[in-house]
């Protein structure tokens, strides 16, 4: 027989748990419109991400209760994740904003030292010497787009160019 103490003790578990769900619902959401990726792709990670989570809600639902299952543990699930969306869910979102606008600023400061700590020396010496300067990058982008401008005129030439049309009609010959 499960005691009193210990259901409140599950009820209390399960608010924070379907809380948890939405606010990770929530961040989902912001990483793929962040990213603004394909709407295929965007619904083949958000499958992924649920196959996780929903993995994750029965392990911890198992672990909880040791096993018995309640049907009011699902109800505080949905009452948990319904208090977040009611009430949490917007200024969540915007705290997301301020801490990924945060972090992206300590980000574009740390930048080099990071990459001084990830990336040893030398291989950063021989890069340098094995690319060519950026000075080198934006001569061969001119060359080629100059290159390729002067064919799509020609081409448009060719297609304005009426007279040297050889079309001959279609004749029951060949049909």
């Amino acid at each position: 027989m499960i005691g009193i103490r210990e259901q409140i003790t599950w009820v209390i578990y399960f608010l924070f748990f379907g809380y948890f769900l939405a606010a990770m619902n929530d961040i989902l959401s912001y990483v793929l419109n962040k990213f603004r990726i394909n709407q295929v792709l965007s619904y083949i990670f958000q499958f992924i991400f649920w196959l996780g989570l929903a993995y994750l809600a029965t392990e911890y639902m198992m672990k909880i209760t040791k096993g018995a299952l309640t049907i009011y543990a699902f109800g505080f699930f949905v009452l948990g994740a319904l208090i977040h969306i009611i009430y949490f869910s917007k200024p969540f979102q915007k705290d997301l904003a301020h801490c990924d606008q945060f972090l992206s600023k300590i980000y574009r400061k740390i930048k080099k030292v990071i990459i001084i700590i990830v990336i040893p020396k030398e291989v950063l010496v021989f890069g340098h010497k094995l690319l060519p300067k950026k000075k080198t990058f934006v001569w061969l982008k001119q060359k080629f787009s100059k290159i390729f401008r002067r064919e799509k005129s020609s081409i448009n030439e060719k297609n304005l160019d009426f007279d040297g049309d050889n079309i001959k009609p279609l004749s029951s010959q060949r049909l």
